[in-house]
């Protein structure tokens, strides 16, 4: 049995406007010690479908479907409460997208990581603060006997984000769920906690779902890898497996435009389009208004993930034998070598 299995998952807003699909019928599984990479442009539903494995959407957002068994455990039949006091923190942590707005900045560092300690735990006041000292050690902040003292606008972006990563670790949870945690932070810093999520993996043996539009993240990051279309996964597979052999014309299409640091390259290739709006997406298939191999089926039948290779599977229509079988491979960017 998978650590966390999602099934069906559907996460709606009731808006004015109509009712934002942002996560409809999304599934996947983490084993225990494995990295699972959630990639997608903006607006594919990656960090709604992450905070609705925890009941962190916000109304008027609701999740009306599905499951997801944590451990052997369904998260969507326990209570705030439970949620609370024996999930989140405990179990489950979560690494926020901007660690400025994720701390208090009218407490110390020390003083926030202390507090879920004793909430969780039954350390004393002191274990938990000496607990603090030994997490912000961990993550790499030196003199943490000093900086543990400290508050959120002392430490630079980068040690922002080793503090949040301490607060995800300090009841050693089997799962952390990692939002773009590196957004905000240049390529160096960048490079840093992605190595410091390596070794804590290695450390601890823990899970992680980290949520991401960079590509060069997955491949540094992920075993596996499920890309996100507008509220749906198009594509699951291992990441070497993804990069080597892509399936869907959505996946081929977003490796397709990101720019190598090997490559000379002539003219960008970008996606064309934009994605459609969540509260009237697309019949069918959501990727036809942009895909450039969608056939006219493609607008009546919503295609099933099917299976295009070991433990890998792709969402569309063409690899039916009625259609071929086969998705044909998009053109490769035009080149002029290295400079």
């Amino acid at each position: 049995m998978s650590l966390l299995e999602v099934e069906n998952l559907r996460t709606y807003f009731y808006t004015e406007s109509g009712i934002v699909q942002a996560v409809d019928g999304v599934s996947f599984e983490v084993e225990s010690g494995e990295t699972l990479g959630l990639v997608g442009e903006s607006g594919a539903g990656k960090s709604v479908t992450v905070k609705s494995l925890l009941g962190l959407v916000n109304s008027p957002g609701k999740v009306v479907d599905g499951s997801v068994r944590f451990d052997g455990r369904d998260l969507t039949e326990c209570s705030e409460r439970e949620l609370r006091r024996e999930v989140r923190g405990s179990e489950i942590s979560f690494v926020f997208q901007d660690p400025m707005t994720a701390l208090n900045p009218v407490f110390t560092v020390g003083n926030q990581i202390a507090e879920i300690v004793e909430y969780h735990t039954d350390a004393t006041e002191k274990e938990a603060y000496r607990r603090a000292i030994e997490l912000l050690d961990d993550v790499g902040i030196p003199d943490p006997e000093q900086r543990v003292d400290q508050y959120p606008h002392e430490f630079s972006g980068g040690m922002r984000q080793r503090v949040l990563i301490a607060m995800a670790l300090s009841c050693n949870p089997k799962l952390i769920i990692a939002d773009e945690p590196t957004t905000a932070l240049d390529v160096t810093i960048q490079a840093q906690i992605l190595d410091l999520f390596d070794e804590i993996q290695e450390k601890y043996d823990t899970a992680v779902v980290y949520v991401t539009h960079d590509l060069g993240v997955v491949r540094e990051t992920c075993d596996r890898v499920a890309v996100m279309y507008l509220g749906k996964v198009v594509e699951q597979a291992p990441y070497e497996e993804l990069y080597r052999d892509p399936k869907h014309p959505y996946t081929q299409s977003l490796l397709r435009s990101v720019v190598r640091p090997d490559e000379r390259v002539e003219n960008l290739d970008p996606i064309e389009g934009t994605m459609p709006s969540a509260i009237d997406p697309p019949s069918g298939c959501r990727f036809r208004t942009r895909c450039p191999v969608a056939v006219e089926d493609c607008s009546r039948i919503e295609p099933p993930r099917l299976d295009v290779g070991a433990n890998h599977d792709a969402a569309c229509i063409l690899y039916e034998e009625e259609y071929g079988g086969e998705v044909p491979r998009l053109h490769e960017r035009a080149t002029r070598g290295k400079p």
